[in-house]
């Protein structure tokens, strides 16, 4: 079984690249975050929608909301 990589064996190889590549790797891994959480929050729109359609989903002002947090303790 193959050893595993950790960040520090990561971040070490990373440390042996030139600053140029270096900061290639950043920016694609930039990329990826932004990418990664644009997904997370189409899934959490599409729960949300999905939700609202089966009527599970409440509306109000922000007064209502608190009042209903206060009544819940």
């Amino acid at each position: 079984m193959p050893s595993e990589l950790t960040v520090n064996d990561a971040l070490e190889a990373i440390a042996q690249l030139s600053p140029e590549d270096q900061m290639m790797i950043a920016e694609i891994i930039r990329r990826r975050l932004i990418e990664l959480r644009r997904h997370e929050l189409a899934e959490s729109v599409r729960e949300s929608r999905e939700e609202y359609i089966k009527g599970l989903t409440k509306h109000g002002s922000v007064d209502n909301f608190i009042d209903e947090l206060e009544r819940d303790e």
